[in-house]
């Protein structure tokens, strides 16, 4: 059958193609009047990735981004949104509800978890490419679908906000506990270190080396100098008992420098003078010289004996530098075991001030971070915001009568023309000179046109032109 000899059967059996198209349109049209009407409320929400009311905003990747908008998509589908929604509009209240519940789970379970699990059934979250999320709630009551997509969307923005604030709140509680024990903590370093310094008579460590050092070096120069001159006294000494015992102790410089020395000599001399005089005037034998010759025996005397006084001061001089030296000596030393015994207290003090400095450190840090989390926990909104609330919609979402209609005028013209094609195939007419042609296998002669009557003569001698050709037999 080709398309010309479907046109025909087609026109042929109009009626059976009108009856189908219509019982088809009629039915879709009464389903899409019967089936329940479902109204669709949609509220939307705009996320902000970027935190501004944190201490420490930052920048984040396309990825985390993503990852943080699928986060607040299962934010919204969860239960435990589902159950805010159910306490704030009292949905377990409401006449009916509760019996329903009895019914159906035999009381197992919460009713806000039943009412919740029944609610998130028809909800609906779309997100795209931008920062809002679609929030759309399904219901037979458009009243209902708005209220339910307006309650979903303020349940998700408290539960963002209290998910953002109770950790923050329960953390600064710890960080608050936590630096009550570490003010101890440094309060005990502080007086540990108070009284050690007090006990070692150590104010400040850096000042009391360097004046321990240059106590040490004042010494140590003295002790050097000490050392020199005693060397110097026991070798003057050393050479005045030489020249006493040889006899040559007047040419000692110290002997020669000593001003009763001189005056000594300088009148041993003069009685040497007179005794030489008297000698040769008076003879040995006379008074006077013998007065002058014990005169100057006792110059003699007295000078050996200021002589051996000087010698005995250089070896007092040379004791007294070793005993000066052994001093100097001792306090080197007792120098030095302070400076060893400070050193050791500055190690002891820089252990404590480390102690302090270290306690000090990770109390500031737990002071920093209490003080960050605390301004977290008081925040009052966040990153999120409602954009356009729900409002009651005035069309129902489905059923879609201009669509179903539609469908069914397509599904009906198609369901009505294999209908037409069915019967034909199985009733198979002759309708054009084409069928004959094929049927009988012999080639047609002509086409008689459809009689009409004339109303007179069939063949009057008069007529000609196309008024006879009406009544005639048509050849082609």
């Amino acid at each position: 059958m080709d398309f010309q000899q479907y046109l025909l059967a087609l026109q042929a059996r109009r009626k059976v193609f009108l009856l189908v198209f219509a019982a088809i349109l009629v039915t879709a049209v009464t389903v899409a009047l019967v089936l329940p009407k479902r109204y669709d409320a949609t509220a939307t929400v705009l996320l902000d990735a970027r935190d501004e009311q944190t201490t420490t905003p930052g920048r984040i990747s396309p990825r985390e981004r993503a990852g943080w908008v699928y986060t607040q998509v299962d934010l919204i589908q969860s239960g435990k949104v589902a159950n805010r929604v159910v306490r704030d509009l009292k949905l377990a209240q409401q006449p009916g509800v509760r019996e329903q519940f009895e019914s159906e789970t035999g009381g197992v379970g919460t009713i806000e978890d039943w009412l919740g699990a029944q609610l998130l059934e028809k909800v609906k979250v779309d997100t795209g490419a931008s920062n809002v999320l679609i929030i759309k709630y399904s219901s037979s009551d458009p009243q209902k679908a708005s209220t339910l997509a307006n309650g979903f969307a303020k349940a998700y923005l408290d539960t963002a906000l209290e998910l953002r604030t109770e950790p923050s709140r329960e953390a600064a509680e710890w960080f608050e506990e936590q630096l009550k024990g570490m003010r101890n903590q440094i309060t005990q370093s502080q007086t540990k270190l108070t009284g050690f310094q007090k006990e070692k008579g150590i104010v400040g460590v850096d000042e009391r080396m360097d004046i321990e050092y240059a106590r040490l070096t004042e010494i140590s120069t003295q002790l050097n100098g000490q050392k020199l001159a005693t060397y110097d006294a026991q070798t003057r000494y050393n050479q005045a008992n030489e020249l006493l015992k040889s006899g040559a102790a007047a040419e000692l410089p110290e002997v020669l420098a000593n001003s009763y020395i001189i005056t000594i000599k300088a009148m041993l001399q003069a009685a040497e003078g007179r005794l030489e005089e008297q000698a040769q005037v008076m003879g040995q034998n006379h008074p006077a010289y013998q007065r002058t010759a014990g005169e100057v025996q006792g110059l003699k005397e007295r000078l050996n004996l200021e002589t051996r006084k000087v010698v005995a001061g250089l070896g007092n001089a040379a004791e007294q530098g070793r005993k000066r030296e052994a001093d100097l000596k001792a306090a080197f030393d007792a120098q030095q075991e302070r400076i060893m015994k400070t050193k050791d207290a500055r190690v002891e003090i820089a252990v404590l001030t480390r102690d302090v400095d270290n306690a000090q450190r990770a109390y500031d840090a737990a002071l920093g971070r209490f003080t960050t989390i605390k301004l977290e926990s008081k925040v009052r909104q966040t990153n999120l915001a409602m954009l356009t609330p729900a409002v009651e919609p005035v069309k129902p979402a489905q059923p879609k009568v201009g669509m179903i209609i539609g469908l069914a005028v397509i599904l009906g013209g198609l369901l009505a023309a294999g209908v037409v094609y069915l019967l034909e195939m199985i009733d198979r007419r002759v309708r054009s000179r084409s069928d004959l042609e094929s049927r009988l296998a012999l080639p047609t002669l002509g086409r008689l046109s459809r009689w009409q009557p004339a109303g007179g003569r069939l063949l009057p001698a008069t007529i000609t032109g196309p008024r006879a050709a009406r009544a005639l037999p048509h050849p082609w």
